[in-house]
């Protein structure tokens, strides 16, 4: 099947032209918890921008990929990090996904790893 989305590709934060601030950045709720570490972007491959934050909300020795959508995601420069519209429990709800299987999603499976984005 062919991905239902194929204008869209994950780019590494430390691949983006110009080096991307975001590249590693911690991401917190609004209330200060740490929901994960900036991975890299869902771009869109026909306009060049991204649609999406991957974030690695793993721990010490696994991954756990989610997507923030941009809109969620106010880089705060100071401090290095993102602030994210989002709380812990609504990233722990989140389904997360393989980021080396991103091109063979299904249009089911893609829908319900963004989907979240109108909670």
């Amino acid at each position: 099947m062919d991905h239902p989305k194929p204008n869209l590709r994950i780019v590494e934060a430390s691949e983006m032209e110009p080096p991307s601030r975001f590249k590693h950045a911690t991401v917190k709720s609004a209330a200060g918890d740490e929901l994960g570490h900036v991975e890299g972007f869902v771009v869109d491959s026909q306009s060049g921008n991204p649609c999406y934050l991957v974030v690695d909300a793993g721990g010490w020795f696994r991954s756990r990929y989610f997507l923030l959508p941009m809109q969620k995601a106010h880089l705060n420069s100071e401090q290095r990090s993102v602030v994210a519209d989002l709380s812990r429990d609504n990233v722990d709800e989140f389904p997360g996904f393989d980021k080396s299987e991103f091109k063979e999603l299904s249009d089911a499976e893609l829908q319900q790893i963004i989907g979240f984005r109108t909670h």
